[in-house]
């Protein structure tokens, strides 16, 4: 792995404050069988990447939309506790963070726990979610609801595929299908991929963000980013 990418931390990814990120696509997944735990994201804003929490050998929280700070933490809190995904939900959607302009995706290693999202009543269109066993694909102010299907079509289709080049897939599909519906053929300003693998304690961390509008698709940026990571893997095995 390279270690100029790979960052071993202890306990979570992402604690620190960021711009609400209104205007989102997101791809939370784990193995179940390997303990991989994988978040990818993009945005029509300036840095997309703060909406992800992954809580090493436990699962992974998103809040974008309004993206509360405080509500991905509660989260990160209560699954670092080892509560169930119903109850972090439940706590998440306390008054205090207002809920109903947050859209969550709480996924954990769990077996038998299935991802749970909830999407408030004051997001804007399109919003829209769809669960797997394993992984859920989530977005509000989209094209439309190719953006979330495409995706989750992509990922599901990758399955003897390693979980990052999954999600790294099920992005360029959003992409593809349209992306954020304020960025028009830029699909996304900013975004960001992260895998915790339990092997080494890692966490593989890529992300572009701060593209001006109208220039080039952070998505296809990416990407290439995450290609040229693969290819170095390669050559320095």
């Amino acid at each position: 792995m390279n270690k100029l990418i790979a960052q071993l931390i202890v306990l979570i990814l992402a604690t620190t404050l960021a711009s609400n990120a209104n205007a989102t696509w997101s791809i939370i997944a784990v193995d179940k069988e390997t303990g991989e735990i994988g978040i990818a994201g993009a945005s029509c804003t300036f840095d997309v990447q703060g909406i992800a929490s992954i809580v090493p050998g436990k699962g992974a929280i998103v809040v974008q939309a309004a993206s509360s700070y405080f509500a991905r933490m509660k989260g990160v809190q209560l699954m670092r506790s080892d509560a169930s995904t119903n109850e972090i939900l439940e706590a998440m959607n306390d008054k205090e963070f207002e809920p109903e302009n947050q859209q969550y995706g709480i996924l954990a290693l769990t077996p038998n726990e299935k991802p749970l999202v909830h999407s408030g009543n004051l997001i804007k269109d399109w919003s829209g979610s769809k669960i797997g066993d394993d992984f859920a694909v989530l977005g509000n102010i989209l094209v439309g609801e190719d953006v979330i299907s495409s995706a989750f079509s992509k990922f599901d289709s990758m399955r003897k595929s390693a979980l990052d080049d999954r999600l790294m897939g099920a992005l360029k599909a959003g992409e593809i299908s349209g992306g954020d519906k304020r960025c028009g053929s830029q699909y996304a300003r900013s975004a960001f991929i992260s895998v915790y693998n339990p092997t080494d304690g890692a966490i593989i961390k890529l992300s572009v963000h701060g593209i001006e509008k109208q220039g080039q698709p952070a998505v296809s940026m990416l990407d290439q980013q995450f290609k040229n990571m693969k290819t170095e893997n390669i050559e320095s095995e």
